[in-house]
Formats: structure tokens, C-alpha cells, sequence
């Protein structure tokens, strides 16, 4: 008697472990969640445009007139910089100022070359865009 029941231990667990093996699980899952939405804007920098040395005159010094209209960029612009681009390749900043200067006038060093110079947006995050050259004035 006791070589059957083992024997029918060991077929009831033949049995589990090869159905058990063989059947797939079977899990569904119900609950589902909302993500919250994300907007993503992108920001251009727009250049100041119409950079121009009209009124400006040599004498002793140049006598400089840098006038530009500002950029149409909205958001964050708190300035503008002049640069000056001088014939000899260097450059410098003439002045910087603030977000609704559209006019710079000044004396300026001058040598014998011709000048130009453009107008930078400066924004309140840190970007920048540099408008075209103004023509060249010659001194």
C-alpha cells in the first residue's frame, strides 16, 4: 500500500508541475492615468533692422549718429549694443543701452578708415541676435 500512494503522490505532482508549467499567465490590467500636458514654445531673437549713420559728420572726432529701429521680438529684450567695425579689422563696443533706445549719439576716436556698425538685441535670458552692417562711413 504504500508503493501506490507514492506512486500517487508522484503523479499528482507530475501532473501540477506539467500543467502548471504549461499554462499561460493570465493578468489584465484596468487602471489607466491622464499624463498632465506639456506646451513647448519656441523663441526667435529678432535683430534690430535699418541700422544707420545718418547726421553723422568727421571733424576733429567722429562725430557719430548710430540710429536703428528696435527688434519686434516681445519678450525678455532689455537692451541694445553698438558695435562698431572698423576698416582695419578690429572691433568694439561703442555703447549699450537699454530696450527702448533706438538713437546713440557721441564722439568718437577716429582714425583714417572707414567705420561701420550693427545693432545686438540683448535679451534677459541670455540670447542675442546681431543686426546686418551699417553702410560705411569714411573719416
Amino acid at each position: 500500500m504504500n508503493s501506490i500512494r507514492r506512486i500517487a503522490v508522484l503523479l499528482s505532482i507530475a501532473t501540477a508541475v506539467l500543467f502548471g508549467g504549461m499554462l499561460p499567465a493570465d493578468a489584465q490590467f484596468a487602471n489607466s492615468a491622464s499624463l498632465p500636458t506639456v506646451e513647448i514654445a519656441s523663441l526667435d531673437v529678432a535683430a534690430p533692422t535699418g541700422v544707420s549713420t545718418s547726421g553723422s559728420t568727421c571733424g576733429t572726432n567722429l562725430n557719430l549718429k548710430v540710429s536703428w529701429t528696435k527688434s519686434t521680438t516681445t519678450r525678455g529684450v532689455t537692451g541694445y549694443e553698438v558695435t562698431v567695425y572698423r576698416g582695419d579689422g578690429s572691433t568694439g563696443t561703442v555703447t549699450t543701452t537699454n530696450a527702448s533706445t533706438t538713437t546713440y549719439s557721441g564722439t568718437y576716436a577716429r582714425g583714417f578708415q572707414t567705420y561701420r556698425f550693427s545693432v545686438t538685441t540683448l535679451t534677459s535670458y541670455g540670447w542675442t541676435k546681431e543686426s546686418v552692417l551699417s553702410g560705411g562711413f569714411t573719416c
